[in-house]
């Protein structure tokens, strides 16, 4: 049984799974190299189809992310956050008739709203069947699941507890196919609807519109203002929280709901945040927006489990890459297991999708759907050949028997060495193969990389590994998470314990938390070999780890990518696998 996921949005991708197991994934930015790519993956497809050797005759089905696809572009999905900062008689003013009929069209009554919507999904999913057939895909079956739903059953199926037990599963972003949050109880493998949020009254809306108010990308850099937010005076952070409040809450009538308490839909508050917000500072702002998640989030998880009684939660949806709502959900008394699905905004709605299918098509793979790891893209060295006869000018070449010990010896001097080994990670965090490694002992080490190569804001902190059988010695891990399997991903925030002074450049300097990622040999043997031999150098099994990329660029992919960041920046090391690669003088 094999069966194609695709999503069709916002940060596309496409992914295989064979018998219950996505075996390969990969996002459209890795090939297009255009980050947070928005539309159809013409060449994450191509690619996958051609570096598998799949034909059409292979697949069971096509699984889309969504009912509805209408095949936005990067640049129509930010310029409606411009339009929307504006009221409706300045773009009467302006002659934007276009955009006043979708402001008036979103004055609808939901339920009206959301039936004329569907009444328009033919046009929309007639586009998806074309680009489906121009990659010769025509004549295989398609299904569509609902955005929710595909959010709601990445994370059940890919991390719950056993597959028979039941799980509080928990949906939160800022929309997709007419809602922006959902609430389901799930047990041997079925999702049972329990609530609902329509979309209009969507918290990640709200912190996406106040990230485009400060200049920021929205969908993009919400993580700026969870970083910057520490930093803010509670003093001024309480006026402005004050104001959020009065935007959205929780529903009185059913508090697993979110109700609006403004009239404007919450894609439209845009014109409300400018005069809200005119003279509040930009941290003050920040402080504001993350206290508002995180309060309203917790507020939300307490109840639903108040109504069902269910302590395993597990969530997915963009809302929680809010890693530090994350940490806070975590530390609840009520919740007896908790983990988020990596890398869990739209990217990895192909997972549920293909999940579905496989329960769908027969329910005796609830035993049999299982997720392994997120290393699921290509290896890295699959275009090394290319790569070396195109930078040989540049470039020495040197084969090393033991490259992560090379690796222990340079990061124990205090260089900055990049890994691009294994197969590559999928989503938005580099977990050791596609990593920038260095010692976190020496704070300094932020602005030399920052010189090197990130340009990161000089306000963002880097972030931690070490091995799992040490990640407590460095972090407070809450009694919810799985062990042993504690934060493999990325998608947690702790409390420091008092060996922070060991890795100041992995911390969060104001509040003292980190993002940590818990290494174990069984998932990346690679890396957690290079964090034991440079603590067996250095006395600290902990090490620096953030993403090899330019800054405004994807992650790397291949060799080709890497050497070709390597001749653009300061990077002195690079392995590819076994080859180690320096410049020429």
């Amino acid at each position: 049984m094999r069966f194609l996921g695709i999503n069709e949005g916002a940060n596309s991708s496409v992914c295989v799974c064979e018998d219950g197991r996505v075996t390969f994934a990969l996002q459209e930015e890795r090939v297009s190299r255009s980050k947070e790519y928005i539309g159809f993956p013409h060449q994450a497809l191509d690619f996958t189809l051609a570096h598998l050797g799949l034909a059409p005759a292979d697949l069971d089905a096509v699984c889309l992310s969504n009912l509805s696809s209408p095949m936005m572009t990067r640049a129509s999905f930010l310029k409606d956050y411009d339009i929307n900062l504006k009221g409706i008689p300045e773009l009467f003013a302006e002659g934007d008739m276009k955009a006043v009929a979708k402001r008036l069209f979103r004055k609808l009554p939901d339920g009206l709203r959301k039936a004329s919507r569907k009444a328009r999904y033919g046009g929309m999913n007639t586009a998806i069947d074309r680009a489906l057939a121009d990659h010769g895909l025509g004549a295989v079956p398609v299904k569509r699941y609902a955005h929710h739903s595909n959010h709601a059953a990445s994370v059940y199926f890919g991390l719950r507890k056993n597959p028979h037990d039941p799980h509080l599963v928990l949906t939160l972003d800022g929309g997709g196919d007419e809602d922006c949050s959902r609430v389901y109880l799930a047990e041997n493998g079925r999702m049972t609807l329990v609530a609902k949020t329509p979309f209009g009254h969507s918290l990640g809306q709200i912190y996406g519109r106040v990230t485009h108010l400060m200049g920021m990308t929205p969908h993009e850099h919400e993580y700026k203002l969870m970083g910057m937010a520490p930093y803010a005076d509670d003093k001024y952070v309480g006026p402005a929280l004050d104001i959020l409040r009065g935007y959205l809450d929780l529903d009185p009538a059913n508090p697993l709901v979110f109700k609006r308490r403004i009239p404007e839909d919450t894609t439209f508050i845009g014109p409300r945040l400018a005069r809200d917000f005119r003279r509040v500072r930009f941290d003050s702002l920040a402080g504001a927006i993350q206290a508002f998640a995180e309060e309203l989030v917790v507020k939300w998880v307490k109840a639903a489990i108040a109504k069902t009684g269910v302590r395993n939660v597990v969530a997915a949806g963009g809302v929680f890459m809010n890693v530090k709502a994350n940490k806070l959900i975590a530390e609840l008394p009520e919740v007896d297991y908790f983990d988020v699905f990596p890398s869990c905004g739209d990217e990895t709605l192909p997972f549920g999708s293909v999940w579905q299918a496989c329960f769908d098509a027969d329910p005796a793979m609830n035993e049999r759907i299982a997720f392994d790891d997120i290393y699921l893209g290509p290896e890295a060295s699959f275009d090394l050949d290319e790569a070396r006869q195109t930078f040989s000018d540049c470039l020495n070449f040197e084969t090393v028997a033991d490259p992560e010990d090379r690796i222990a010896d340079l990061l124990a001097a205090g260089e900055v060495v990049a890994r691009c080994s294994g197969r590559m990670e999928f989503g938005a965090r580099a977990l050791g193969n596609r990593s920038l490694l260095a010692d976190p002992g020496d704070y300094r080490v932020i602005a030399r990389i920052n010189r090197m190569i990130k340009q990161r804001d000089f306000w963002m902190p880097f972030a931690p590994a070490a091995t799992a059988e040490t990640i407590d010695q460095f972090v407070r891990v809450p009694k919810s998470l799985p062990r042993p399997r504690v934060s493999p991903y990325m998608m947690h925030t702790f409390d420091t314990t008092e060996r922070r002074e060991e890795f100041p450049a992995g911390t969060q300097q104001y509040d003292q938390t980190a993002r940590a990622q818990a290494v174990s040999k069984d998932l990346n043997p690679g890396f957690h070999g290079i964090i034991k031999k440079f603590a067996a150098r250095s006395g600290k099994s902990i090490v620096l780890n953030t993403s090899f990329n330019l800054h405004g660029f994807p992650v790397v992919m291949g060799a080709r990518d890497a050497m070709d960041v390597m001749c653009n920046s300061g990077i002195d090391y690079l392995f590819v696998d076994t080859l180690l690669v320096t410049k020429k003088a």
